[in-house]
């Protein structure tokens, strides 16, 4: 039985997603698993994550390609022995992202590539529309986003370790209950997920995507967010 509540007609993409989470009427969103933990989503409740039907991994569990401009891969400073003349910049979406953010400088470390500048984009598809430009050397995209982002003048040139999916969330005063949009999620991905590549949904909590410190977090510029889930 369905609650007396008024349900939205369509998707909210126009209201900034702080704005969203904050919103005790708030039915249903997707963060990325760092975001639980930033001050604006303190009341958002992660109910499922997606099982991505289009890549090969885990299921419910996703990567990140590690992109360069076509031509300017950069050298890993493990093979040079030395400190590199020019400067590597990374182009973030968000510092609480872990497809954009964390992925990176976790793949630069294991590759002994160093961080002489971070610049934050807001999404994807600038980022790599940072790369395009020259404005930055190395970015990480969500590899699940990767097909319908315009990827013209870059190159895939590593893949991130694998991390939980991005969680479906709520508000926590939402008054149609966690367990019913659930259930109302997983029908509907059952019904038309294979248009978009979710497989299924299966059931996730905050604890999923608990964050670890982040010795990078010296890299980022001055008041961006350090919270950030390497796991």
């Amino acid at each position: 039985m369905l609650l007396d509540t008024k349900l939205p007609n369509s998707l909210d993409r126009h209201t900034p997603l702080e704005q969203q989470w904050a919103n005790p009427n708030l039915l249903l969103s997707q963060c990325c698993g760092p975001d639980l933990f930033t001050p604006q989503a303190q009341g958002l409740v992660p109910i499922a994550r997606p099982v991505f039907g289009d890549l090969d991994c885990t299921p419910g569990q996703y990567f990140s390609y590690i992109v360069s401009a076509s031509g300017r891969e950069p050298e890993s400073r493990r093979f040079k022995g030395r400190q590199s003349a020019g400067m590597t910049r990374f182009v973030i979406n968000s510092a609480s992202s872990r497809s954009g953010c964390a992925a990176l400088f976790e793949w630069a470390a294991a590759s002994n590539i160093d961080c002489d500048e971070v610049l934050i984009s807001g999404a994807h598809a600038n980022s790599l529309d940072y790369l395009r430009r020259g404005a930055a050397d190395l970015a990480a995209i969500d590899a699940h986003s990767w097909p319908l982002l315009d990827s013209r003048g870059t190159t895939i040139i590593g893949r991130s370790t694998e991390a939980p999916t991005p969680p479906f969330v709520m508000h926590q005063h939402n008054p149609i209950g966690a367990t019913w949009m659930r259930e109302a999620l997983s029908s509907a991905i059952q019904q038309a997920g294979a248009s978009i590549n979710i497989a299924a949904v299966i059931g996730t909590n905050s604890q999923t995507y608990q964050p670890i410190p982040a010795p990078w977090s010296a890299s980022l510029p001055v008041g961006a967010s350090t919270c950030c889930a390497l796991a």
